[in-house]
């Protein structure tokens, strides 16, 4: 069963079966006798035509649904299952038998099924069968499972930080991190937060136990903490990193960013709408230096990173907050925090009606008239995201003018998972060099 449920859906033989099989369930729904061939199926798809086109004029053009555009093979998928649906009612008028008329809802509902598997190869949001129902392929403890099956924690007064070079593994680190589920309290900014996520790596589970570094990773809006295990499958991939680096790889952090239940997500800056801010550069550091004494030996061990919202939060973080966050990557960020509702309704909900309040915060503002020093970055942009790929260039260039030690990179696909992970997968041997394991 536990195989069953680490099977891939975005590759391999089950996105295969269910292309074909969909294709096969819609085949069969369209085949029929004369009036259904003639009359209900061309009005279905006629309908299916109309009502997608619709759709995508107002989500992509009136409402501004998504945020960002999405790709127009969606649209297809949707009018597709659609039009499924549409020739329920029609074909079980066309059959006479009893047990032909009950399959028509399942044979539907596959073809419902398969529209959704298109669309999650897109995204890449849930990668495995058990993604499905929130299983990220890994144990996860509570903080207090984790100090019961550990022993209260023994926190060392800081030391110099662990370096590739001078750590030797103990005998009894193991071979695999731990994930937890914890809750990191709004103290100073007095946020309200979900449970955030914490990947501990091997060498932190040793003893005596590595003195590591800490990367926080910002989820996307809509979305939320479990995210990057979910999708972005980080613990997997530090786990491998590890593994071949002498059980060594950052803490990694992944708090609640979004407020998922808020209307307004909160955009990781201070404003009416909270003290987002606050809670990331203050209560998120303060509460991981107290509770795994990681990153307290310098703000040079701390590094922010996320995609889409959370690249666009990575890079507000570090051009307001160096001293917290010399280094960041960015992700498919946005050139400024936005909401679906539009600029001028952050300007008012946020700020009061104040734009110099927001230009106060906004990285592009800020990066006009301030000059960097010591702080670098990646910025990595999707080759075929045509809404972010040009915001991410301009947030370089900006970055680069204000003297930032910044790097522009291409990532694979489009506003999706291959190229969200990308500036996290393909940048550890900068990363840890800048955070001081190399």
């Amino acid at each position: 069963m536990n195989q069953f449920f680490q099977m891939p859906i975005i590759n391999g033989a089950i996105p295969a079966i269910l292309i074909a099989a969909g294709l096969l369930a819609l085949l069969w729904l369209l085949w029929g006798n004369k009036r259904h061939l003639t009359l209900w199926a061309p009005a279905a798809l006629v309908i299916s035509i109309a009502a997608g086109t619709a759709f995508w004029y107002l989500a992509e053009k009136v409402w501004n649904l998504w945020g960002e555009p999405l790709p127009g093979q969606l649209y297809v998928y949707a009018g597709l299952a659609l039009f499924a649906v549409l020739l329920v009612v029609p074909k079980i008028l066309a059959l006479r038998r009893l047990w032909a008329r009950l399959l028509v809802l399942p044979v539907a509902a596959i073809v419902l099924v398969s529209a959704a598997g298109l669309t999650n190869q897109n995204f890449e949001y849930y990668p495995t069968v058990g993604s499905l129902f929130g299983d990220t392929g890994t144990i996860v403890k509570s903080l207090a499972q984790f100090e019961a099956s550990n022993g209260r924690m023994k926190l060392t007064a800081p030391g110099r930080p662990t370096t590739e070079a001078t750590w030797q593994p103990p005998a009894d680190m193991p071979s695999h991190g731990d994930v937890l589920t914890v809750h990191i309290p709004g103290t100073l900014s007095h946020e309200i937060s979900s449970n955030a996520y914490v990947y501990l790596p091997p060498a932190y589970l040793a003893t005596p136990r590595a003195n590591l570094p800490v990367l926080v990773l910002i989820h996307g809006v809509p979305g939320g903490t479990i995210d990057w295990l979910r999708g972005g499958q980080i613990n997997k991939f530090m786990d491998n990193y590890a593994a071949a680096h002498k059980g060594l790889a950052p803490v990694v952090v992944m708090p609640d960013a979004g407020a998922w239940w808020s209307y307004y997500p909160p955009v990781c800056m201070n404003s009416r709408a909270g003290q987002a801010a606050t809670y990331l550069t203050q209560d998120v550091p303060n509460w991981v230096k107290k509770t795994f004494g990681a990153g307290t030996y310098s703000s040079r061990q701390w590094a922010i990173g996320g995609f889409s919202y959370g690249g666009t939060c990575a890079m507000t973080l570090a051009v307001n907050h160096p001293g917290v966050y010399p280094t960041f990557i960015d992700s498919s960020g946005e050139s400024e925090p936005t909401i679906d509702q539009g600029h001028a309704v952050l300007i008012k909900k946020y700020f009061g009606g104040n734009t110099a309040a927001f230009a106060k915060q906004n990285a592009l503002d800020i990066l006009k008239t301030r000059h960097f020093h010591g702080v670098a970055g990646v910025v990595t942009v999707g080759a075929s995201d045509n809404q972010y790929r040009p915001q991410g260039i301009e947030v370089y260039k900006a970055m680069k003018h204000a003297g930032m030690d910044v790097r522009l990179q291409e990532a694979p696909g489009g506003h999706a998972w291959p190229a969200w992970k990308y500036g996290v997968y393909h940048n550890m041997a900068w990363l840890m060099g800048r955070l001081g394991l190399s």
